[in-house]
């Protein structure tokens, strides 16, 4: 289970391949001055960059677990005050173990570890144009199914989080983001 520390603000980003979750992280962490901002990069993209391939089923619940860590290594080490923004939420690795093999097995738990009070979620919508990424990303049908996931499954049961859905280019995305996070 994910602790938070008192005083550090968190803010978790979710949304299919391709939607900006990356390019919004990075930006929102240059934009923000006010305090520290930490970004926990994706284990997912770094699985695919050190094997060549993505993972199976059975590996998926070690992604889960190594996002976790990353992110709960990040709030260890933040400071208060700060935010840190975890590219993407760990409950993605759990959407996606849902939309590629059919397994749930992951969701229970990483809605648990995600639906806390005074985490933001930023869903980003796929609303800006699909790029290839090699290995990693599946298509614009693959982002679609995706973001069904999130709307039809994942965000109704997220009662605690405040859910954020940004879509637009870059610039508005952290415009409509930054009264939550600065």
């Amino acid at each position: 289970m994910l602790q938070y520390l008192p005083m550090t603000s968190v803010a978790l980003l979710l949304g299919g391949e391709c939607t900006g979750k990356t390019a919004l992280a990075h930006a929102l962490a240059h934009q923000i001055t006010s305090r520290p901002v930490a970004v926990v990069d994706e284990a997912l993209r770094e699985f695919t960059a050190r094997t060549g391939r993505p993972p199976t089923q059975r590996e998926q619940e070690g992604i889960w677990s190594e996002q976790t860590q990353l992110f709960q290594e990040a709030l260890a080490k933040g400071p208060d005050g700060g935010l840190v923004i975890c590219d993407p939420a760990p409950l993605m690795t759990a959407v996606y173990s849902l939309q590629y093999f059919n397994d749930d097995s992951l969701v229970s738990r990483a809605l648990e570890a995600t639906d806390k009070p005074g985490v933001v979620v930023l869903m980003c919508a796929p609303d800006i144009p699909w790029e290839p990424d090699g290995i990693q990303r599946d298509g614009p049908l693959a982002r679609q199914s995706t973001h069904e996931i999130l709307e039809s499954v994942i965000v109704p049961q997220l009662r605690e989080t405040q859910v954020i859905c940004v879509g637009g280019p870059l610039d508005e995305r952290i415009a409509q983001v930054m009264p939550y996070v600065e």
